[in-house]
């Protein structure tokens, strides 16, 4: 039973972490940070023009293998959200006083 389970669960991530379902979460992410900064009156890195140029290349148009895909977007959708959480730390103020 275990490891029918075991591969239950391996299954179902891997349908999960495909590049079409983690390309629409980092553009969600994406959107959300954006606006974040925009709300916090914060400038954007470039890490936002990174995410903003990966987005630019859809993975059902490019012809890349699915764990680099997976990979990037990943690592951004973790850069988006540790940069939302520390926004105040990592981001400078439109407005320095």
């Amino acid at each position: 039973m275990q490891a029918s389970s075991n591969f239950t669960i391996s299954h179902r991530l891997s349908l999960m972490l495909n590049p079409a379902y983690t390309y629409v979460a980092l553009l969600i992410v994406q959107a959300f940070h954006l606006l974040h900064h925009r709300l916090a009156k914060r400038h954007i890195s470039f890490a936002e023009v990174l995410s903003a140029a990966v987005l630019c290349f859809p993975p059902f148009l490019v012809q890349l293998p699915s764990a680099l895909f997976v990979t990037t977007h990943l690592l951004l959708i973790a850069v988006q959200i540790v940069g939302s959480v520390w926004i105040r730390k990592l981001s400078p103020d439109w407005n320095p006083a």
